[in-house]
């Protein structure tokens, strides 16, 4: 038995086979604002957006995310990698 939460590296590379696999059907839904774990992206990128935004805007919307996606229904989250894919064996790693 393993702990909950540590990947073996079978579930790492079937992973890495999702990110592939998902990757390029929904990359170009996403939010152009949106930084957070896409390609070519970074969070030095993030903050420059945020720096040119700060002088031309006169106000800031702050707000604390820390453990969002704890709170994210899993059966939400199945919905809607489900609707990009015909692919079953994703949804075991989700």
């Amino acid at each position: 038995m393993r702990v909950l939460g540590v990947p073996t590296v079978a579930d790492r590379v079937a992973q890495t086979v999702v990110k592939m696999y998902l990757e390029p059907k929904v990359e170009p839904i996403f939010h152009p604002d949106s930084y957070g774990y896409r390609p070519k992206r970074s969070t030095l990128g993030a903050v420059e957006a945020c720096r040119k935004r700060c002088w031309r805007m006169d106000w800031v919307v702050d707000l604390d995310i820390k453990a969002f996606f704890d709170s994210v229904p899993h059966d939400l989250v199945l919905k809607a990698v489900a609707h990009h894919t015909d692919q079953k064996w994703i949804l075991l790693y989700v």
